[in-house]
């Protein structure tokens, strides 16, 4: 009587004998290649009925045109400078206030009113600069429905007939060079000329400082856009934009 390994289990010793016999037998053979076939057709159409499962129903149609489309562009370089100009302005106010001024206050042998011109020789510029490029406008995007983002010649008829309901996202710069946006609508600007021609936009913000809480600051009412050129390739659409605001004078 055959002795059994104790390490071995029955399975170690039946599927030897067991696949050594299917090999020998050739009916056994075409048999399990047929069933093995047949496995791999029903995977394949599985992963097919899958994949179309998969699909979405409705595809997403492709626009052309982004729904905030930009429309005007100041240029890079006047936005740099002016950036480093209230930023320049701001370190000069505090070097005078804190360094010079302070100085002169308390050397003996000069009067008081030395520290005081010291000091309004640090505030005034950056008081000036501040004022002067509030309105300096950075970027313009025209907010467009969805049958205006399909083609240009859609893009361009909507432009020229604009709605009322049009909207303009408008963006300058706050105190310290950070950029700020003002959603506007179209038909509530019109033309101006303040702040020694430096804001030729403005628009009426009493409604919309009523609503806004007093942490927030007042909204941005004047606007500065300056450029012959847009400087970006939908350029035509400010021109068409700027000429709708134009009918707002009156």
């Amino acid at each position: 009587m055959a002795r059994v390994h104790p390490f071995l289990s029955v399975n170690d010793l039946i599927m030897p004998r067991l696949s050594q016999a299917i090999l020998s037998s050739p009916v056994l053979r075409s048999r399990i290649s047929c069933a093995y076939r047949v496995q791999s057709l029903s995977r394949s159409l599985q992963r097919g009925i899958a994949s179309k499962s998969i699909s979405p129903k409705v595809a997403k149609t492709r626009t052309q045109f982004p729904e905030r489309l930009l429309i005007y562009h100041a240029g890079t370089g006047r936005t740099v400078f002016l950036g480093c100009l209230k930023v320049t302005t701001i370190f000069i106010f505090s070097f005078f206030s804190l360094v010079f001024a302070p100085t002169h206050f308390y050397a003996e042998e000069q009067p008081v009113w030395v520290a005081g011109g010291v000091l309004l020789s640090g505030i005034i510029p950056m008081l000036s600069v501040a004022y002067m490029t509030s309105p300096f406008v950075t970027y313009i995007h025209l907010r467009i429905p969805q049958f205006a983002r399909n083609s240009r010649d859609m893009l361009m008829r909507y432009s020229k007939n604009l709605s009322k309901d049009a909207e303009l996202d408008i963006t300058t710069m706050n105190f310290i060079g950070k950029p700020r946006v003002a959603r506007v609508k179209v038909a509530e600007l019109y033309p101006c000329n303040k702040r020694f021609g430096l804001a030729n936009y403005e628009r009426d913000t009493e409604k919309a400082n009523s609503k806004r809480p007093f942490w927030m600051g007042k909204a941005v009412g004047l606007f500065g856009v300056h450029n012959t050129k847009s400087n970006v390739k939908e350029g035509q659409v400010w021109e068409n934009v700027k000429a709708a605001i134009e009918k707002n004078r009156t």
